[in-house]
């Protein structure tokens, strides 16, 4: 839902038409609506998608007591319980939306009214008397939230797109361009100079007299985990009560919602608890599905579809059909060609959907990657070693030879040294290319090392789930689908994204998430009775696909014509002339192809973004709130 913008000028006069720019960058958005709101030094933005509450009630930048004004994206699916907790506190409402009563939970109990949303969001609160802007962003980074800071401003935006079409001559950081994507996320980084993520969990509060900044971590995942029983049946029960209370939360709307629905375990498990809700109104169950070259999951969607009596929405993706990279690219705000979730979303646009319910979030909570089952097996190898050791210590090496030869046990076991610290060094190390000047960055995250003090009374499933779900890997996974999605003026909801079931599955012991030869062992067992036995046993992952572009004649002929033109060829950032020169000698090229293809996907993705900030028409004569 939406698009937020935000200017704080500090030493020149505030212009309307900058952020009527910034709105008309990211109207996609909103396209339903648009409003802007100027007080002294700071504006806010707004483009709004209808979900709630679809009358000019609606409008954004909200206020209903003159002094509190609120821009904001996203969705608190428990709006309608603060609301009678506040509505008995003596506030009153003027509209059905969850955004007015963000503002009056705020106006109660500050900061501390972030912990009763349920839901996913990035928001501005200005407080005129005060003279301060507060920006949050909710637990996961669901929704997204980028700002920028220099001598002159402070400008805040939910893509990095909004920002871009400010006045501000943004510049890229080539060393950046060497560090992944997932690496950015984690570190709240992004390819340009002063240009970073606000990180997920935190608030913001922005003096508009001196421009200060004060940073507040309102959530942390290590002190919200759940005590769970040791019961696996009480267990199950949870993950059950708890998944489906979340999705049925996410059905409160005032438009039409749709399913996605892969085949995969997730999005089957989340289809099957929709077939069997009552409260489902708005919401139409015959589900879309990708299907492509080597979908592997599509029969069994079909089949979850048939067992359901549903029609589905097939949406055919070509991945031969690349379209216009650069457009694509910057649509998604990353150089990684995944634009098969840009297809869905655009045929759900065109049915008339603005939510679409997915199952996003099961896998960096229950454990549903090759890696996480590696991360099993180092831990339960190292409890059997540490077990071999003791046995040792009490009866003796004799004793643990004849144990281990009468019980059929493994003879010798090599115990793992792991360091969390190291682990995550590896994974930051920049990319080597011999194109770009490689200038070592400084990796700082005050609260990653707050993390990995708290995180050593944690075992090591847990400690690399977190780490995962926390810095970097699902903020990038939650990123590329909020804009994918986005980027047809669809909302995405995903119920395994419920902080409540979030939090509790992390808690679960690593012994139930693997077992009986499955992965998401628990998860699955628990929804056997709705999901059909061929589809919840299905053990293959496969993700949505992405355009391949190895060493072929597609991805050859792009560079060519890339690398030859001048904008590319003179570039600072890069040694344009060697790769010139490279690429037209045989060996060379196939040598250094993928650092090549490294930097040809970067320029697109710059280029798609100068093409759109050209194309901006945008409102100059719009009606202030």
């Amino acid at each position: 839902m939406c698009g937020i913008n935000c200017i704080i000028y500090k030493n020149i006069s505030p212009n309307i038409n900058e952020i009527s720019k910034m709105n008309a960058m990211i109207r996609h958005r909103g396209p339903d609506d648009e409003g802007i709101y100027n007080f002294e030094n700071a504006v806010l933005g707004h483009v709004r998608l209808s979900i709630l509450d679809l009358t000019s009630k609606g409008k954004q930048p909200m206020s209903n007591d003159g002094n509190f004004w609120i821009t904001y994206n996203g969705e608190i699916y428990n709006f309608q319980e603060i609301k009678s907790e506040l509505i008995k506190l003596k506030y009153k409402f003027f509209s059905n939306t969850d955004t007015e009563v963000v503002l009056n939970a705020f106006k109660e109990w500050g900061i501390e009214a972030f912990k009763k949303f349920n839901g996913m969001w990035s928001f501005a609160i200005l407080d005129q008397k005060e003279k301060k802007i507060i920006i949050s962003r909710d637990r996961y980074g669901v929704k997204p939230c980028y700002y920028f800071e220099n001598q002159n401003k402070i400008i805040f935006s939910s893509e990095i797109k909004g920002i871009l079409a400010s006045e501000e001559n943004l510049e890229i950081d080539s060393s950046k361009l060497l560090l992944r994507d997932k690496t950015k996320e984690k570190y709240s980084l992004t390819n340009f100079k002063s240009l970073n993520i606000l990180q997920p969990g935190w608030v913001y509060e922005i003096s508009l007299k001196d421009y200060s900044i004060k940073k507040t971590r309102w959530w942390n995942g290590l002190d919200n985990i759940p005590n769970i029983s040791i019961k696996k049946s009480n267990i199950e029960k949870a993950v059950t009560d708890l998944l489906y209370k979340a999705t049925e939360r996410r059905l409160v709307s005032d438009v039409k919602i749709a399913i996605s629905l892969s085949g995969g375990v997730d999005s089957s498990i989340i289809f099957s608890i929709l077939n069997n809700l009552n409260s489902i109104s708005k919401i139409d169950l015959n589900p879309f599905i990708v299907n492509y070259e080597q979908n592997q999951t599509f029969n069994e969607a079909i089949d979850l579809c048939n067992h359901y009596k549903k029609n589905p929405e097939i949406v055919k993706y070509d991945s031969e059909d690349i379209g216009k990279l650069a457009n694509n690219f910057s649509a998604l705000e990353i150089s990684a060609p995944f634009f098969s979730q840009l297809e869905i979303y655009k045929a759900q646009k065109k049915k008339g959907f603005k939510v679409s319910i997915d199952g996003h979030g099961a896998d960096e909570c229950h454990g549903g990657y090759t890696k996480d089952i590696k991360n099993y097996g180092i831990f339960f190898q190292n409890s059997l070693a540490d077990l071999y050791q003791t046995i040792i210590n009490i009866k003796g090496p004799e004793y643990l030879s004849k144990m281990v030869k009468e019980m059929g046990l493994a003879q010798k076991l090599t115990k793992f040294n792991i360091d969390i610290s190291k682990f995550l060094q590896n994974q930051d190390t920049q990319i080597v290319n011999k194109y770009i000047e490689n200038n070592k960055i400084d990796l700082i995250s005050n609260s990653l090392n707050e993390d990995l003090k708290k995180l050593v009374d944690f075992d090591l499933p847990f400690q690399i789930m977190y780490l995962e779900a926390t810095y970097g890997h699902l903020q990038w996974l939650l990123n590329k689908w909020d804009k994918a999605s986005m980027n047809s003026s669809v909302e995405i909801r995903s119920p395994f994204m419920d902080w409540e079931f979030f939090q509790y599955s992390l808690a679960i012991p690593a012994e139930l998430k693997i077992g009986q030869g499955q992965n998401k062992s628990i998860l699955r067992k628990a929804f056997s009775n709705i999901v059909p036995q061929n589809v919840i046993n299905k053990q293959l992952k496969q993700g949505l696909p992405h355009v391949d572009f190895t060493y072929n004649e597609k991805s050859l002929e792009i560079i060519k014509d890339t690398i030859n033109q001048r904008d590319f060829i003179e570039s600072s950032l890069w040694d344009g002339k060697k790769i010139l020169s490279d690429f037209n000698n045989k060996d060379n090229k196939k040598k250094h192809f993928n650092e090549i293809w490294k930097i040809i996907s970067e320029h697109l993705l710059y280029k798609g973004y100068l093409d759109r900030k050209k194309e901006i028409k945008y409102n100059k004569n719009i009606e202030l709130n």
